[in-house]
């Protein structure tokens, strides 16, 4: 756990106003820096640094890649954040990941949201299907499989012998109630 809390953690990589340049934490360094200030999180404690000093000291992490908040691009900071950076980074910080969680509850909701379309979507195909298919006449041998039973239906409804001429067209029509069509 020591290794982990001792480990250093770029967090972020921001810019301010040349005017409002901050001063690199650097053991011994002191140049002020506004363009690629490099926040980093060792100790529990986070640190400003410039790129160079950032370069040199924690080359591990140049080569590990992206910072926890944000891009390798810089972040310009607002006249509040720059504040903050300056006075209470931590506080920045904290706002950072407020930001970063709301970013992913929105990719959440957005993947959600996507995914209900895709569904959604599906559905309607499959009951645009089912419509097609109940659109479409029913086969011979579909008629077959249910003509006993529509039989039965014409003869016990109008008392008459389904297999004379003339009452096909009734059994074809209970033979399709029967198929749902």
């Amino acid at each position: 756990m020591d290794d982990l809390f001792d480990s250093p953690e770029l967090l972020a990589i921001v810019e301010v106003d040349q005017a409002d340049r901050v001063v690199c934490q650097a053991p011994g360094c002191g140049h002020s820096v506004y363009k690629r200030i490099h926040v980093v999180r060792q100790y529990g404690h986070a640190s400003v640094f410039g790129s160079d000093c950032f370069a040199r000291l924690f080359a591990d992490i140049v080569r590990a890649g992206h910072p926890r908040y944000g891009r390798a691009e810089a972040r310009l900071l607002t006249a509040e954040e720059r504040a903050l950076l300056a006075q209470n980074t931590e506080r920045l910080l904290a706002q950072f990941e407020t930001e970063r969680v709301e970013a992913l509850e929105q990719q959440r909701l957005l993947r959600e949201h996507e995914e209900s379309m895709r569904r959604a979507e599906a559905e309607r195909a499959q009951q645009a299907r089912r419509a097609a298919e109940l659109r479409r006449p029913p086969s011979a041998a579909e008629i077959a499989s249910v003509e006993p039973e529509a039989k039965r239906i014409v003869r016990e409804r109008f008392q008459v012998d389904p297999d004379q001429a003339g009452w096909r067209g009734l059994v074809v029509i209970e033979a399709r109630k029967l198929l749902g069509r």
